[in-house]
């Protein structure tokens, strides 16, 4: 499990960040996190570098695994970071993921 610096204020969220492309041959870590957004943030973005995702329907299958792999209560969340990073693979910050 990684864990973030602890903060006295607010105990960590719980989530789960895709380890791995295809979920069904790949597996999930469970992370305490005090900062869930940025945490996603940087699993996608890092998913996407390392499997050199580039295609629409391989993002939307990336979506579907962190959707899949977490709670309900995390997927409004997941589907904003998702939308950030979909952005920013198809806009201006494209060349930060090649």
């Amino acid at each position: 499990m990684k864990m973030r610096a602890k903060r006295k204020s607010n105990p960590p969220e719980k989530s789960v960040a895709a380890e791995g492309f295809d979920c069904l041959k790949n597996f999930a870590v469970v992370k305490s996190s005090y900062d869930t957004h940025n945490d996603f943030r940087e699993s996608m973005v890092e998913m996407i570098q390392e499997m050199g995702i580039r295609k629409a329907e391989d993002l939307e299958e990336l979506l579907a695994c962190y959707l899949m792999l977490n709670a309900d209560e995390y997927h409004e969340l997941i589907i904003k970071v998702f939308r950030q990073v979909w952005f920013d693979v198809n806009h201006g910050a494209a060349s930060h993921y090649r």
